[in-house]
């Protein structure tokens, strides 16, 4: 996703728990200019630094793109409480967080576009992900009322709910037995289990060109 904004003239602001090094060079190197905002979403005085951080570097944000987020693969009756609290507050109230900071500053110079990473896990039940379709439920949720609220007065915000997509994630959740590619596949009519650079050409139909600032 961040190389196909850089390709498209963004400057980008990178968030992870770590540091986004080896993306950031890659953004650079395609001649965008870039920085890395290290920490954790859910922490609401660490975004407020990072919408600070960006603000008093480029002056505006055209456009946020939400997509962090984790996964818990436990059946419903041994998922833990904190599980369950982690992940919506990783999921959810992450993105709520940096929309509220960032959809801010794009309310008061009356422009934007917020892009919520959601799931099929959002429209449909899948087995043994309960905090992760609730925390995805949610998020559509969210991205409904802000369109609500926001798009008169000049922030558009849209939801993308893919379907299975060939992620770090999901490879760490694989390695842990708990699925298989064939129990992917067996459920999508092409057969197929979509990449993350086929996913990113087509969320870039959400963002508006050239010379627009992306966290």
């Amino acid at each position: 996703m961040a190389q196909t904004l850089a390709g498209r003239g963004y400057d980008l602001a990178l968030n992870d728990m770590r540091s986004p090094s080896e993306t950031l060079a890659m953004v650079q190197h395609s001649g965008a200019a870039a920085i890395e905002l290290v920490g954790d979403i859910s922490d609401e005085n660490c975004v407020t630094a990072f919408a600070e951080l960006v603000q008093a570097k480029w002056s505006r944000v055209d456009l946020l793109v939400n997509n962090a987020g984790i996964s818990c693969i436990v059946p419903a009756e041994q998922t833990s409480g904190s599980q369950f609290r982690r992940v919506l507050e990783v999921n959810l109230l992450g993105s709520f967080l940096l929309t509220k900071a960032f959809g801010t500053i794009m309310l008061a110079q009356g422009s934007g576009s917020i892009v919520n990473i959601a799931s099929i896990a959002g429209i449909v039940g899948i087995a043994d992900r309960v905090a992760y379709n609730a925390s995805k439920h949610g998020v559509i949720g969210m991205t409904r009322t802000l369109a609500a609220e926001w798009s008169g007065r000049g922030v558009r915000c849209n939801a993308i709910c893919p379907g299975w997509v060939k992620t770090e994630m999901d490879a760490a959740d694989q390695a842990g037995g708990s699925y298989t590619d064939e129990d992917i596949t067996d459920r999508v009519p092409n057969g197929t289990i979509r990449s993350t650079r086929g996913h990113s050409e087509r969320r870039g139909v959400s963002c508006r060109p050239r010379t627009e600032r992306f966290h």
